[in-house]
């Protein structure tokens, strides 16, 4: 006898087994997903909920003047060639706002790390970081229940994974304090543009680096506490830019614009600090950082310093402090370096003084030879030496008076005298004559 079906079987429930393909073909769709374009530079990064947790702090002011804007050039050509830039130098000398601030410029969304002793490449990379539990309950069999738990491991990404996928520009922080290991990974993302997913199964296990994706690394130099010394072959892979401190200008104009002082204080906070700063080892001496925090408390002291000032400044250098004999010599420092600009504005101000005494003393005796006066003298000399020569008549005397008249008489006055006399001489040899005849 044959079964026939007089109308079709309803199932109810769910089967609660899944056949080896059908895992499989879920499993790559889960991990296969499509890579989202790169974010255009007008997108708002703070309304990306991926990125969010990444975001660059903001500066509150960024000086720009000729001596950061040169460097700043000279920065975002390699940045276009390609090579990721590694900024190393003394702490505070604006090596971290001079990384936001060219990132900033490249118009990309910004990603930030920042490294220490305890980063690992999993915080680079990303890892699994959460786990989805499923319970499924068998219906088939009347008063029979049955539950399977079903494990769905989670994979997020971290910064790194994000700048790569989507193209941002990673700012990598504190680069040399984190272990050589950790950054074992970049050396394929510079070299060959493709970042190795080692922790991930299933799915894709490369990204290809995005082609708009640029790195700029920060670290302090190597005598540093708590620098790594990195790999070779990673620095081998990036151009290294030493930064040293800014000059005096700069760094006045720094601190005036972060306090809103006047340039005459600011001018006497950076004096103080360099001058501490040449007198201290490289790890001891104060950056720029240093002075904005003096600057700071004296702008909320409105200008009643007086008592303050020497303390302040040892306040902030203090922090580098291991002893209480080392904070006393700094102590000492501070008010040594105070007291010698004191001493030398009051002598630059001496020098001003002195050169402007004889500018006075000059300009009269500069008058007085400017004064017609003399001129009136020789009028008075040559009235009284003509009379003298009027007496003196006898023709015997002629040379005589001739002599004298050249001596005192101008010249105007020599020829007439000299016509006269040859008319006496004249007269006088006409009268010889007229005798001997």
């Amino acid at each position: 006898m044959k079964y026939k079906a007089t109308h079709q079987r309803v199932v109810r429930g769910k089967p609660i087994h899944k056949t080896l393909e059908e895992t499989k073909q879920e499993s790559n769709n889960e991990d296969l997903k499509p890579i989202k374009e790169p974010l255009s530079s007008s997108v708002d990064l703070k309304n990306c909920s991926e990125e969010k947790k990444y975001l660059v702090p903001e500066m509150e002011y960024f000086i720009n003047n000729t001596e950061i804007q040169k460097l700043s050039e000279r920065i975002k050509l390699w940045i276009k060639v390609g090579y990721p830039v590694h900024l190393i130098g003394p702490t505070g000398c604006g090596k971290t706002s001079l990384a936001v601030h060219i990132a900033k410029e490249l118009g990309r969304p910004v990603i930030w790390i920042n490294g220490d002793e305890s980063l690992t490449t999993k915080d680079l990379i990303g890892g699994y970081a959460q786990i989805k539990q499923e319970s499924i309950r068998d219906n088939y069999i009347h008063n029979v229940f049955k539950s399977s738990d079903i494990i769905k491991p989670e994979w997020i990404d971290n910064p790194l994974a994000i700048a790569c996928k989507y193209g941002y520009t990673l700012i990598y922080n504190e680069f040399s304090r984190a272990k050589p290991i950790a950054n074992n990974v970049l050396l394929s993302v510079f070299e060959e543009g493709i970042l190795e997913l080692p922790a991930r199964f299933g799915g894709e296990k490369y990204i290809k680096v995005h082609p708009d994706f640029r790195a700029i690394l920060t670290s302090n130099s190597i005598e540093y506490a708590g620098v790594h010394v990195p790999q070779d072959a990673l620095l081998d892979r990036m151009v290294g830019i030493y930064m040293d401190y800014y000059s005096f200008e700069t760094e006045a104009q720094i601190v005036k614009e972060h306090t809103g002082l006047s340039e005459k204080e600011t001018e006497k906070i950076v004096s103080v600090i360099r001058k501490i700063r040449d007198q201290t080892d490289d790890i001891q001496k104060p950056g720029i950082r240093s002075g904005i925090m003096v600057g700071k408390a004296m702008k909320k002291l409105n200008g009643n310093t007086k008592d303050y000032f020497d303390q302040l400044f040892v306040d902030v250098i203090a922090t580098k402090t291991s002893s209480n004999a080392e904070l006393l010599k700094k102590e000492k420092l501070v008010n040594e370096v105070i007291l010698e600009l004191n001493s030398e504005k009051e002598n630059s101000k001496a020098e001003i003084h002195k050169t402007e005494k004889p500018v006075d003393k000059t300009t009269p005796e500069s008058n007085k030879k400017r004064d017609p006066a003399p001129v009136v003298k020789t009028e008075k000399t040559v009235s009284k030496k003509a009379p003298a020569i009027n007496k003196k008549q006898d023709p015997t005397p002629v040379v005589k008076a001739e002599k004298t008249v050249s001596k005192a008489a101008p010249e105007s006055n020599n020829k007439k005298q000299d016509s006269a006399s040859v008319i006496k001489t004249e007269k006088l040899v006409d009268k010889a004559v007229s005798e001997l005849a």
